[in-house]
């Protein structure tokens, strides 16, 4: 019996090659994308809280996006 949606399983799975990519890819790229906004974001709203500043969020929120889409490009792209 194989487990729906297992990571362990999934990530010995070659992706690529013309075949339709196993559906975990799929939630695995929107949890890398979500997280890195929400955690670089969450890093940003500190530092604003801490140095009473308002730019940081922005600039955290932007550099989440783009670290994670580099890493679904990365891991899933190639």
């Amino acid at each position: 019996m194989r487990l729906i949606g297992c990571a362990v399983m999934e990530a010995d799975r070659p992706t690529g090659g013309g075949e339709t990519p196993p559906p975990g890819d799929a939630w695995n790229a929107l949890s890398f994308l979500l997280t890195g906004i929400l955690l670089f974001g969450g890093i940003g709203w500190g530092l604003d809280a801490l140095w009473g500043t308002r730019w940081c969020t922005p600039v955290g929120l932007l550099a989440g996006a783009t670290a994670s889409a580099y890493l679904v490009y990365v891991r899933y792209g190639k």
